[in-house]
């Protein structure tokens, strides 16, 4: 099983943030359409099981 911070995308949310919580983390993915570049983000667990994510690049 992977989980959410083995993922490339995941970033730690630092402990003085408001909404720091233990293992916590954001998934960031930088999305294109026709009018441009954009990040999309949510909030994740970092144990989460992300076997069934399709946008999971394991950290290098």
């Amino acid at each position: 099983m992977v989980t959410c911070a083995e993922c490339k995308s995941f970033f730690t949310i630092p402990e003085n943030a408001d909404d720091y919580e233990q293992g916590k983390g954001d998934c960031v993915r930088e999305e294109k359409d026709q009018k441009g570049k954009y990040w999309l983000s949510k909030p994740v667990m970092g144990g989460m099981s992300a076997d069934n994510c399709s946008c999971f690049t394991k950290k290098s």
